[in-house]
C-alpha cells in the first residue's frame, strides 16, 4: 500500500509525480511503452484484424488444411484447431482485456471509496459494521464466486466483471478507508465541521478529493493483478464463453494441443505475460515516487 504524501493529495501534485517518474524513471518509461502500445492496439483491433469474423469466433467455411497451421507468412500467429486465424482472435483479445480491467477496477473504484470514505468520516457504529462487511469479501476468492454467477446467469463478460467487482471493492474499501482516516484528523476537515458544513458536503468537497488521487495510484499497480485474475477465470472456463476473443479463452482453446500446436496457447500467454509487466512497471515507479521508502533495494538494468 501506498503512504500518505500530501503532495499527492491533489490531482495537480499526481501530475506532478507522473512527470518526475517520467522524468526519473526507465522502468516507467517502458512500462508507459507497453501499456500505450496494448491500448493502441485494443482501439485499432476491430479495423485491422485480417479475419474478422474469425477473430470473433467464426468457423472458416473452407477450413480444409487450415486448422493448426503453425505461425506463416498468411498467418503470422498461425491458426488455431478449428481453422481460425489466431492473429485476429489476438487482437481483438486485447480489446476485451482493456474493457475487463476498465470495468472491474472503475466498479470497484467507486463502490470501495464510497463505502471505505463514509465509514472512516462517520466512525462508531457505521465504521465498524463496514469494516467487517470489508473483511467478508476480501476473504472471498473471485474464482468461487464465478461459479454459480455462471451457472445462474449463464456464461458472459458480465459473470467476470461481477465476480471480480464483488471482491475488488473491499480492497479498494480498505486502502480508502485508512486515507480517509488521516485525511479526517486534519484541521481543514475539523474546521469545516465546525463551520457548519453538512457531512456529505465534507466527505465529496474535502475528504473525497483528497483520498481518490493515492488510491487510484494504488489502482494501477492493481491492473496487472485485475488482468491476471480475469484471465485465469476465463482460462478455467467459468467467464466467458469458449469462441470470445480473450486471451485467457485463447489460452485455454489450446490447451489440450499444447505439445502438437503450442503456439494457440503460448502467444496469448504471452501478451497476458507483457501486458500484466507493463502495468506493473508504471504502478510500482508511481509507488516509489510517491514515497522513496518503499524502493526496492534491488534492482533489474532499468
Amino acid at each position: 500500500m501506498i503512504a500518505p504524501s500530501q503532495r499527492a493529495t491533489t490531482l495537480g501534485g499526481l501530475s506532478y509525480y507522473l512527470a518526475r517518474a517520467w522524468k526519473r524513471s526507465a522502468r516507467f518509461r517502458v512500462g508507459v511503452v507497453i501499456v500505450s502500445a496494448i491500448t493502441v492496439l485494443a482501439f485499432l483491433s476491430p479495423f485491422v484484424v485480417p479475419y474478422p469474423s474469425e477473430g470473433w469466433g467464426l468457423i472458416p467455411i473452407n477450413q480444409t488444411g487450415q486448422a493448426g497451421q503453425p505461425p506463416s507468412l498468411a498467418h503470422l500467429f498461425g491458426t488455431d484447431d478449428k481453422g481460425r486465424d489466431l492473429l485476429s482472435r489476438v487482437l481483438l483479445g486485447s480489446s476485451t482485456a482493456l474493457l475487463q480491467i476498465v470495468l472491474v477496477v472503475g466498479l470497484s473504484l467507486v463502490i470501495g471509496m464510497t463505502v471505505g470514505v463514509f465509514a472512516a468520516y462517520y466512525k462508531g457504529v457505521l465504521d465498524t459494521v463496514l469494516n467487517y462487511v470489508i473483511e467478508v469479501f476480501l476473504a472471498l476468492p473471485a474464482i468461487l464466486i464465478a461459479v454459480p454467477l455462471r451457472m445462474v446467469l449463464g456464461p458472459g463478460l458480465h459473470v467476470v466483471v461481477m465476480a471480480m467487482v464483488l471482491t475488488w471493492w473491499a480492497w479498494y474499501g480498505r486502502v480508502a478507508n485508512v486515507y480517509a482516516r488521516s485525511v479526517c484528523e486534519m484541521e481543514f476537515v475539523t474546521l469545516s465541521k465546525l463551520s457548519g458544513l453538512p457531512g456529505y458536503k465534507i466527505i465529496f468537497r474535502h475528504v473525497l478529493s483528497n483520498t481518490s488521487p493515492p488510491v487510484v495510484v494504488q489502482a494501477v499497480t492493481d491492473f496487472g493483478s485485475v488482468l491476471l485474475e480475469a484471465s485465469a477465470i476465463n482460462f478455467l472456463g467459468f467467464g466467458l464463453p469458449p469462441d470470445y476473443p480473450d486471451w485467457g479463452v485463447i489460452a485455454q482453446n489450446g490447451f489440450y494441443y499444447i505439445l502438437k500446436m503450442p503456439w494457440i496457447s503460448l502467444i496469448p500467454g504471452l501478451f497476458i505475460m507483457v501486458t500484466a509487466l507493463g502495468f506493473s512497471m508504471v504502478g510500482d515507479a508511481l509507488r516509489d515516487e510517491l514515497d522513496p521508502k518503499l524502493r526496492r533495494r534491488w534492482r533489474l538494468w532499468f
